[in-house]
């Protein structure tokens, strides 16, 4: 069974943020995912957002995405899943990430300072926190002394990685309770069998690792005003995907650099460089028929969570009602 998510960019007003996540809670999504891009404008905090979302929704499970250990030290986030989680009542779970460009350049972040260590030594102390330890760590890039929860939560919290290059995608099979992908079709299946290979090295099954895919999604009877009103995200994730992706997808480095370029000058700017291939690969958008058909790809080649990112379409409340009512009944 197929699971779907929305993932809200944090860009609407708060109260706006509550209303898309109980529509999705009332019309069959199971999950709702915040991301963490402060403090670029016009994004709100993640942890107002989740908060004000747990007290207007009860059944969707809630989740950090993602935060850093850069911007976010993951004490920090362990503090702030903590006591969040007591107010949804044991809904939350973290989705962690190395950041990219949006959530670290205003900050003065370089990207990346050892992402490898940073997401691993997150994890140990995200982890210890979580289990009522009192966490000390000397790490290569993070340090943690006494730090503590003030009771351990009673139930787990499951903490998921958001991973694009090799290297991620194998902490994902070594060590998490999911993935939160950012990936083609065309990326898919490689990303699958890295985190496998990893999982089977570490003695653990696939049944234990959640695979989840964000993507921006917009449906519309005219597909293609459908896939214009994506091209402002897709913009920002082939700048911060690696190469290998860019390579699995066919993306000529230079259209890949002409965006990179193109986003210092400003959004406008990017989204002339945004090809239709870019938007046919690093999204789910067009018509209902072609939304469905994409969706149905990604199912069968093991993604087990699909996560609709905003915007969602014209009407993007009806979108998420016929979506609700006309494709997720089919995936069950």
């Amino acid at each position: 069974m197929t699971k779907f998510g929305i993932g809200l960019l944090g860009d609407q007003p708060v109260l706006e943020m509550c209303e898309f996540a109980r529509l999705a809670e009332e019309n069959g999504y199971e999950y709702v995912w915040v991301a963490d891009e402060s403090p670029s404008p016009p994004f709100r905090d993640v942890f107002v957002a989740m908060t004000a979302i747990a007290l207007k929704t009860e059944r969707v499970k809630l989740a950090t995405g993602v935060c850093n250990p850069y911007s976010r030290h993951p004490a920090q986030i362990a503090v702030a899943i903590w006591s969040l989680n007591e107010i949804a009542r044991g809904r939350v779970f973290v989705g962690l990430g190395p950041g990219g460009s949006v959530s670290l350049r205003p900050l003065g972040i370089e990207m990346w300072n050892k992402p490898v260590s940073a997401i691993r030594e997150s994890f140990k102390i995200l982890r210890g926190m979580f289990a009522g330890e009192t966490v000390n760590l000397e790490g290569e890039v993070l340090r943690a002394v006494n730090c503590k929860l003030g009771q351990a939560p009673q139930e787990k919290i499951p903490i998921y990685l958001a991973a694009r290059g090799p290297k991620m995608l194998e902490l994902v099979g070594e060590l998490t309770d999911g993935a939160l992908l950012t990936t083609p079709y065309e990326y898919l299946d490689f990303a699958v069998k890295k985190i496998k290979s990893a999982a089977e090295r570490a003695g653990r099954k696939m049944d234990e690792i959640e695979i989840a895919n964000w993507l921006p999604f917009a449906m519309d009877r005219d597909g293609d005003k459908a896939k214009e009103m994506v091209k402002v995200e897709v913009c920002f994730m082939v700048a911060d995907s690696p190469d290998i992706v860019h390579e699995k997808v066919g993306l000529r480095p230079e259209d890949v650099a002409a965006v990179r370029a193109a986003i210092k000058k400003g959004i406008p700017e990017a989204m002339k460089k945004v090809t239709r291939e870019m938007v046919d690969s690093f999204s789910i958008s067009g018509t209902p028929e072609e939304c469905t058909e994409k969706m149905e790809m990604f199912a069968k080649g093991g993604v087990d969570q699909i996560v609709l990112s905003s915007p969602f379409g014209a009407n993007p409340r009806e979108v998420l009602k016929k979506v609700g009512g006309e494709v997720i009944p089919a995936f069950r």
